[in-house]
């Protein structure tokens, strides 16, 4: 399959990010003419698709751009499908050794070069890569299976793993110079070395990811042990007006306990609650920015423990009735946390609204090209990401190609550290790789040009946000809600020793004009958040505010009902 745009950011899944550049009137030749290519190979026009693309390969400036090898394996995809199983092998031979992103499971897999699969010249250029993928691959010798107590030698070598991993590729270091990368290392040594358990091991680890203060960098424990760290009780609180509020409870036993909506959650075992989080639950969260933060200790991961263990809560209602409750954790399910993937009405004011709760498959984009007739038939619509997580970004710019009012639309810029190993030993330090912008045709045939507004939060992190930052470049509509969590990229996923995994974040996104959102977040036009009363009376103040913004105001005056 010839790749299509991709530029990634998830929060779970890794992929493919695909480098594109528009500093320069070269970048913005490649962009459109490889986006024309792309339609044409959509169309089966392969032979036109490749004729564009060869063209480009004889311009200098374009061929000297560094996301050309990936547009030249694009040209192999055309010629092999066009006929041309010679030149297409000759194409994506030039393709791998001018260092294309593509994977080698990718280029063997492809049925786009189908023809060339039986070629020995293939096989071997193949083979080649896969000696040479190999060498980067997890190790069993690191990479061992779970046991509840772990040598001295896999323990110092999972953190060294982490350490050098994070040195080679995390590219935020210059957030906070005075850090001492090598020091940190020294300092936990001997705290991995003493940690008795596996358990013990990894709590160790977490905190030495979260010294790197970024959401995309992390360490989780081996799935022998979630049961025992990441189970949660039925019900969901935030940190609002400086104050735990209780924000949902879908375990109907905390409700026959006494547990409702907008409760001020005062004690977590016994300790007070802002103690407990600055204490149990702060050192082990790795996040981007304060709303991040604040969303991980007082939300995500407040009441994360065992579910062999209750959890002891006390709580506070409106009136200072206190109610004490013992709330049973459940191993954490996934899809119940996010709630339904996507969600579509019509509100009051013929207002579309929809609601999509994750990019990690392609159901908003589906969704939209579903109710479409409905949306176009709307006076505005509303596009809810407030508890979106991420996943693949290229489901955001899916449903921003309906809305695109212009020939295309650029996607969010990024870039990666670029090492060479002899520009270091002549003393260079190593430098930068740049990428994204990447141009975005519409879709003619889903066209939604009338007002838009998107929700947002601190909940709105990775893909959701180079989806945010795509949507305020368009100048398409506003931004309403909370600033978003500040955190993306693209990020490289390994194993630990005793089953656990790791990852360190690769990529460091901004808007196409190099604005930067990384360690910042997204700030919206019209900053609304959530107040204890609005939670106890069940009112999204946001949804109301963008409804009384792109609802015609006759429209508004003569209804009076309420979303």
């Amino acid at each position: 399959m010839k790749l299509a745009v991709v530029l990634l950011s998830i929060c779970l899944t890794p992929s493919l990010c695909l480098a594109q550049s528009s500093t320069s009137s070269s970048g913005q030749t490649l962009q459109e003419r490889s986006a024309q290519a792309q339609a044409l190979y959509d169309k089966h026009a392969y032979v036109e698709a490749a004729a564009i693309l060869e063209k480009l390969s004889q311009d200098r400036r374009v061929t000297a751009l560094p996301n050309w090898p990936d547009q030249l394996y694009n040209l192999a995809c055309d010629q092999a499908l066009a006929g041309k199983p010679a030149q297409a092998l000759l194409t994506l031979q030039q393709a791998v050794d001018l260092g294309t992103s593509v994977s080698v499971d990718h280029i063997r897999e492809d049925s786009d070069l189908a023809s060339l699969h039986a070629d020995p010249h293939f096989q071997q250029l193949v083979s080649r890569m896969l000696r040479e993928a190999a060498f980067w691959k997890d190790d069993a010798a690191i990479a061992t299976s779970y046991k509840p107590v772990l040598t001295e030698d896999e323990k110092v070598a999972g953190l060294s793993k982490f350490w050098s991993e994070a040195r080679f590729n995390f590219p935020f270091f210059g957030r906070q110079p005075n850090l001492g990368w090598d020091r940190l290392y020294m300092d936990y040594l001997p705290q991995v070395r003493t940690a008795q358990t596996t358990a013990d091991y990894y709590r160790v680890l977490i905190r030495f990811a979260a010294s790197l203060h970024d959401g995309h960098t992390n360490v989780f424990f081996p799935k022998e042990l979630y049961a025992s760290f990441y189970a949660l009780p039925g019900l969901r609180t935030q940190l609002i007006e400086n104050k735990v509020i209780v924000t949902q409870v879908s375990d109907p036993a905390l409700t026959k306990q006494g547990i409702a909506l907008g409760m001020e959650l005062v004690k977590v075992d016994g300790q007070d609650v802002r103690e407990y989080a600055e204490q149990q639950v702060d050192p082990y969260v790795s996040s981007s920015t304060i709303q991040d933060r604040n969303l991980r200790d007082y939300n995500y991961q407040l009441l994360n423990g065992s579910a062999s263990e209750p959890v002891h809560l006390l709580l506070e209602d409106a009136g200072g009735s206190k109610v004490t409750v013992s709330a049973t954790r459940q191993p954490f399910d996934y899809k119940a946390f996010i709630g339904e993937p996507v969600q579509f009405k019509v509100l009051p004011g013929n207002i579309a609204y929809l609601a999509v709760n994750e990019f990690d498959d392609d159901l908003g984009p589906k969704a939209m090209q579903q109710h479409f007739a409905e949306i176009a038939q709307s006076s505005g619509l509303v596009i809810d990401v407030r508890k979106n997580g991420g996943g693949n970004v290229a489901n955001g710019f899916a449903i921003l190609s309906m809305l695109a009012d212009k020939q295309t639309f650029e996607t969010p810029s990024w870039q990666t550290v670029e090492y060479k190993a002899f520009y270091r030993a002549l003393g260079v330090s190593p430098g930068w790789t740049k990428g994204g912008a990447e141009a975005i045709l519409p879709d003619h045939a889903h066209a939604f040009l009338k007002p838009v507004a998107v929700l947002i939060s601190a909940q709105t992190f990775s893909a959701a946000e180079d989806f945010v930052a795509a949507f305020d470049a368009m100048h398409r509509g506003i931004l309403v809600g909370d600033a978003t969590a500040g955190s993306t990229g693209q990020p490289l996923p390994f194993s630990l020793p005793g089953g656990g995994t790791a990852r360190i974040c690769t990529t460091d996104h901004s808007y196409p004009n190099g604005r930067t959102f990384e360690g910042i977040g997204i700030p919206p036009e019209i900053k609304l958040s959530p107040s204890i009363s609005d939670i106890r009376n069940g009112r999204d103040a946001a949804l109301e505010k963008a409804i009384s913004i792109l609802v015609p105001k006759d429209t508004l005056h003569n209804s009076s009902s309420h979303p």
